[in-house]
């Protein structure tokens, strides 16, 4: 607020003057101390808590959608695994006119043939098919489970880095809201007659800086609520609110300073080694039912025959169908080089785990600590140097520029605050998914 008196003496316009700029530093002084707060949530916009992303994500993101839908095609084969006749029966018909021309006078009559025939597996081979379809299951289970893994990683990100564009948006907000005092501040001083053009256009320049900042910050934040959004199958237009908006430091459910144990817990618990562990049980059951049908079969036949009236034959058959030229041995070929494959995937597998867990740690250990260092180091005197400012700016002996230079290193420190804050959630992030079991306790939950 600015009081004058209605006289134009030089005493009085000195102290409209100086009480009119020392409101307005006030003001400012105490904006720039502001923490960032989030935006006003506009009460139309849906609610999405992470729980509910997770939930959504299930339904939504294709990889798990796939996973779930190729397990419900291997699940379908039991239907055929469980057959208990592999082979359909075979039916023959003769029918035709005989002539017997041995006798005298020639015999004739109309001759009709039936054959039926049967295969009948003696080897057991249908408990090989349900073995070799139970272990099939097995490893499509064990797909679903790392495609699981992998999305709620995928969704957690998002989540993370949307919520974290939020606060961006704030503190570009609030660098708004400084330039807009700053040109008013300027203003006044150049009617007052106490500064130039020159502050006032310094003013302007900083107010199209910060606005140009505003809107990126905004465009970001638009693009991770879209992917958001995307993963989560809502529909485009909707506007989200995030109610988890603030993110605290990842707080570990278990001790991350053993790396080895870290790497141990990743070997028996990453869903992609157990994949590969049921890939190669599945591989042997396939073998034992190739193997297994390789066996030879019984032929049982019936046939029923009328050459000439008064003549029929009834009798059957009994065979075996040996396995001679073909003993399954292109499809066992196949299934030894799928297991030299598998071999390989899961040693280049096991070396990849290591060094996924071992790059994830050290990310964890360094960011954290450059986090907590940034937190009681950095911070406190950037916002510390608010009452600095303050004095300074009253008693006049700081210009706009080093009131325009505090605020850009305030909010570049803030900036930075949440972009180690970002790098350190993705850190602990996949550091959960390169051990493949919870470790985050809270903070993001």
């Amino acid at each position: 607020m600015t009081v004058c008196f209605p006289f134009q003496q030089k005493g009085w316009v000195g102290l409209c003057f100086a009480f009119s700029v020392a409101a307005q530093a006030t003001s400012v002084v105490a904006a720039l101390a502001q923490e960032p707060v989030a935006t006003v949530q506009d009460s139309t916009a849906r609610q999405l808590s992470i729980e509910e992303a997770l939930h959504l994500g299930q339904n939504n993101l294709p990889q798990l959608v796939m996973a779930w839908a190729e397990q419900k095609v291997v699940e379908s084969g039991k239907t055929g695994a469980a057959l208990w006749f592999s082979q359909n029966p075979l039916f023959t018909a003769m029918l035709g006119k005989r002539t017997e021309t041995t006798q005298d006078p020639t015999a004739k009559g109309f001759q009709y043939q039936v054959h039926v025939e049967q295969a009948f597996e003696i080897a057991g081979p249908r408990f090989a098919r349900l073995a070799a379809w139970a272990a099939k299951v097995d490893v499509a289970e064990a797909q679903t489970e790392l495609a699981h893994v992998e999305t709620r990683a995928l969704l957690q990100t998002a989540y993370m880095q949307a919520a974290l564009s939020e606060q961006r948006v704030v503190v570009a907000q609030n660098r708004e809201a400084l330039a807009n005092q700053f040109l008013a501040s300027a203003a006044t001083r150049l009617q007052l007659g106490a500064t130039g053009a020159l502050e006032v256009n310094l003013a302007q320049i900083e107010k199209g800086r910060v606005q140009a900042d505003r809107v990126q910050a905004q465009i970001d934040a638009s693009n991770r609520h879209t992917l958001l959004k995307v993963l989560c199958g809502i529909e485009h237009g909707t506007q989200l609110s995030l109610s988890t908006p603030h993110l605290l430091l990842p707080q570990f459910a278990k001790p991350i300073t053993d790396l080895e144990e870290l790497i141990a817990l990743a070997n028996a618990n990453r869903a992609d080694l157990r994949a590969l562990d049921k890939q190669k049980a599945a591989l042997a059951e396939e073998s034992g039912r190739l193997r297994r049908e390789a066996f030879p079969n019984l032929l049982l036949a019936f046939d029923y025959q009328r050459d000439l009236p008064g003549q029929v034959f009834v009798g059957g058959t009994v065979g075996l169908s040996l396995p001679v030229w073909n003993r399954n041995q292109g499809p066992l070929a196949q299934v030894a080089a799928q297991e030299r494959k598998r071999q390989a995937e899961e040693r280049l597998l096991r070396n990849r785990i290591v060094g996924e867990v071992a790059q994830a740690h050290a990310r964890v250990v360094l960011l954290r600590s450059q986090v907590e260092t940034f937190r009681k180091d950095v911070l406190p005197p950037s916002e510390n140097n608010i009452d600095l400012l303050q004095r300074g700016w009253q008693a006049g002996k700081f210009d706009l520029f080093r009131v325009i230079a505090a605020s850009r290193e305030l909010a570049d420190t803030r900036l930075r605050g949440l972009s180690l804050l970002e790098e350190l959630w993705s850190a602990a992030l996949e550091l959960e998914r390169a051990v493949g079991v919870v470790l985050i306790e809270r903070g993001l939950r």
